[in-house]
């Protein structure tokens, strides 16, 4: 979205990672016929590619973390959680050097923009893990994420995938295949599960997502499936500096009063993603939250 691919995949390059596939809008045929090539596999999106990395992994043999590279700071963190997957001093010495490179402009951005922004109060609807990891860079504003929720997730969304024994099959779930996965006799890797082992007893960790509610504040308000009447009325009651969404919401809560960040086409902005990606957004928020236009507009049902 917006050129987020083309960040991570300068940013992968400078700091020394080969990405062999990419399951993105921007992939081809040939990345993911090749994809179980990987030494790792890294999801970023949960709810739309865990079960596919989980699959991967009972076919080839290729594990795979939990990252987020939204918000400087959760992505020098997932940059050297798979510096430390691949324990090489070479690789994890070039991954300190990009975000050393990286993080004073960052810190250029944060002291400009932040001031403006502390304790401004988002809301947050939308689709995959973004209503998750786009806390952190608001949260690296000073914004305060006070409502947030999902569309299309299940419970280990919310609640981590500890729950996932625990989830009972219900009326949709029966609707959907359920697909069995064997280990491929040709091309599952042993080296990859054995290497995988012996991480684990060192305490590296894998397959692993505490889900959004572990990260949202008390007395947040954590919403599944909101819909229109729902929205409006939270709107008038909570009155958010800024309400992030897609575009069928979009141009009712600008009625409204409240500016609307679409992050699902990023309003044809961005890229939003990486270091570069966290500058471009500080700019974007500040520019839409304290723009003065949004005092000045009466929803059309109000007058």
């Amino acid at each position: 979205i917006g050129g987020d691919a083309f960040v991570l995949e300068d940013l992968l390059e400078r700091c020394g990672i080969e990405l062999v596939s990419t399951f993105s809008g921007n992939s081809t045929y040939d990345q993911f016929a090749n994809a179980h090539m990987a030494n790792l596999n890294a999801v970023m999106c949960h709810r739309s590619i865990n079960y596919v990395a989980d699959m991967i992994e009972k076919k080839y043999g290729v594990p795979w973390i939990k990252v987020n590279f939204i918000g400087a700071k959760s992505t020098a963190k997932s940059l050297r959680k798979i510096g430390e997957y691949f324990a090489d001093e070479d690789l994890i010495e070039q991954i300190e050097k990009v975000i050393s490179e990286e993080y004073p402009a960052v810190f250029e951005a944060q002291k400009k923009h932040r001031p403006n922004l502390e304790g401004k109060r988002v809301m947050m609807f939308v689709g995959g893990s973004r209503a998750h990891h786009y806390q952190d860079l608001f949260g690296e504003l000073g914004m305060k994420t006070i409502a947030a929720g999902y569309e299309f997730a299940h419970r280990d969304d919310y609640e981590g995938r500890a729950v996932i024994p625990d989830i009972k099959i219900d009326a949709d779930s029966r609707n959907i295949e359920e697909l069995h996965i064997d280990a491929d006799p040709d091309m599952y890797d042993s080296d990859k599960v054995r290497d995988k082992w012996a991480k684990e007893e060192k305490g590296y960790t894998f397959a692993e997502y505490d889900g959004m509610m572990t990260q949202m504040a008390e007395k947040a308000l954590v919403i599944d499936d909101i819909n229109h009447y729902e929205t409006d009325e939270l709107i008038k009651k909570v009155k958010p500096d800024l309400f992030c969404a897609g575009i069928k919401e979009k141009y009712v809560v600008q009625k409204m009063g409240v500016p609307c960040k679409q992050l699902h086409s990023y309003d044809y902005g961005g890229p939003y993603a990486g270091f570069k990606g966290a500058i471009e957004f500080y700019e974007e928020i500040d520019r839409m939250v304290n723009a003065q236009v949004w005092k000045m507009i009466k929803a059309p049902w109000d007058e």
